[in-house]
């Protein structure tokens, strides 16, 4: 009897560890599928491939914001651009550094490490289109073999972060949740003292702010002309009644800026929009108005 009973409980406890491992196994698909979406995003990302982004936006996310305006409002790159930002996204590794929740809903937070676009300009020709369209072929093979070459000579430099995702699985496939039915749509636009003077290029044109989160407006500005130029910014928002609810965490173009000529510059600004925004206003606009001096 004592033995039988011991070789029930054998079976039980064996029984329980497969169920574990089972369970275990399961766990570790399902994270290994999540961080698989969240690295095809940041390689679209990266690349600028916004369609291909867009793929994995949540349903309730695209409810919100079609993928028209959603593409439109990045400045997706074309062409060889996209060729050469593509065979870069190849590069970005990704790890898991917490998670939480379950099967159908999961918070993510990962760390992540991609080339610096910015180590490349001189070769990608500030990854202006135009010019890089312009080359002939056989340039464009030679810019793509030197990608290969700093790679396997460990000569591309890498920028790490981390970032925190939230997971919604759908139809057995894990998207991005980004809550854009909670956010306020901000539209950025820019208004020249000097047409022509100063090329401005918003990283993006539309943000979407989330109440009480810092949100960032990222934007390039390149002197067209053939002599140093110096220049202030205004900032002016649309409705006025906005700027209580709108702080300036962190800005490079409070004081005036001086461009060499031809010379290119890359400016980051942070702003925080509080609760309050959210409950009168869908949409606002910000307005960067350029003074040349």
């Amino acid at each position: 009897m004592l033995r039988q009973t011991a070789i029930r409980t054998l079976l039980r406890l064996a029984m329980l560890a497969l169920a574990a491992s089972q369970m275990a196994c399961r766990s570790q698909e399902q994270a290994a599928d999540g961080l698989a979406v969240v690295k095809a995003y940041l390689q679209a990302n990266y690349a600028r491939n916004f369609a291909a982004a867009y793929r994995h936006v949540s349903s309730a996310d695209r409810q919100i914001r079609s993928e028209a305006s959603y593409v439109q409002s990045q400045g997706p790159y074309r062409g060889f651009a996209l060729e050469a930002a593509s065979k870069l996204a190849g590069q970005i590794e990704i790890w898991l550094l917490e998670q939480q929740g379950d099967d159908r809903r999961r918070r993510v937070k990962v760390g992540y490490r991609l080339p610096a676009p910015a180590d490349l300009a001189g070769l990608l020709l500030n990854w202006d289109e135009a010019a890089l369209d312009a080359l002939a072929r056989d340039r464009q093979k030679q810019i793509l073999a030197e990608l290969d070459a700093r790679k396997r000579a460990g000569r591309l430099l890498f920028v790490e972060g981390q970032e925190t995702f939230e997971l919604v699985k759908e139809q057995n496939a894990w998207k991005i949740f980004f809550q854009w039915a909670a956010a306020t749509t901000v539209k950025l636009k820019i208004q020249l003292s000097i047409p022509g003077a100063l090329d401005v290029r918003f990283a993006e044109n539309e943000v979407m702010a989330k109440d009480d989160e810092l949100f960032l407006v990222n934007l390039a500005i390149k002197n067209r002309t053939a002599r140093a130029l110096t220049f202030t910014v205004g900032h002016h928002l649309d409705p006025v009644s906005v700027g209580e609810n709108l702080q300036l965490v962190e800005c490079g173009l409070l004081a005036p800026v001086t461009l060499l000529a031809g010379r290119e510059q890359e400016f980051s600004m942070a702003y925080l929009l509080t609760g309050a925004a959210r409950q009168n206003h869908r949409e606002i606009s910000l307005t960067y108005e350029f003074k040349v001096k």
